[in-house]
């Protein structure tokens, strides 16, 4: 456990060292029946998980999870191979195309996956379907990294079992 966290320590301190690249946040989903076609599969053939990130505009909780977890395990590369990382940010009046290719706000696909609370991390695969419990809301930072990594390794072997 002490080196994972020192992991995510060195993947953290890269992230303010280079101070660009997603300072905004995570990737927002626009089309996720797009987004997976061309990014869900690593150079294996392998499936992705589709780790999406369910928020919404002023959500500090949010802007926490994404800055000390998930920006760095994005920028550190290990996740390269088995993770897609997007944002759904709800409560905005946004529009996303889902996997299956119809248009829907977006509020209304983070309810589908009952995701009332922000955050919210789905674990989802190439159809949507959720492939390991959702993480909702945060109690502990310096635990979180460790339960997101153990859910997307379990996902990871879920949609790629060989």
């Amino acid at each position: 456990m002490f080196k994972r966290m020192l992991k995510y320590t060195f993947s953290l301190l890269f992230l303010v060292i280079s101070c660009n690249g997603l300072a905004g946040g995570m990737p927002l989903a626009s089309d996720l029946q797009q987004t997976y076609t061309s990014e869900g599969f690593n150079n294996k053939g392998q499936s992705k998980v589709a780790l999406i990130l369910v928020s919404q505009p002023n959500c500090n909780y949010c802007d926490l999870i994404t800055e000390e977890i998930l920006q760095p395990m994005l920028l550190n590369g290990s996740y390269e191979q088995t993770t897609l990382f997007l944002e759904v940010e709800t409560n905005s009046g946004k529009q996303l195309v889902d996997f299956s290719g119809k248009n829907v706000p977006a509020t209304k696909f983070a309810q589908r996956y009952n995701a009332w609370a922000t955050p919210t991390l789905l674990f989802l695969d190439q159809q949507g379907n959720e492939i390991a419990k959702k993480m909702v809301g945060i109690n502990t930072i310096e635990l979180y990294g460790f339960y997101v990594d153990k859910a997307l390794k379990s996902a990871f072997k879920a949609i790629n079992p060989d």
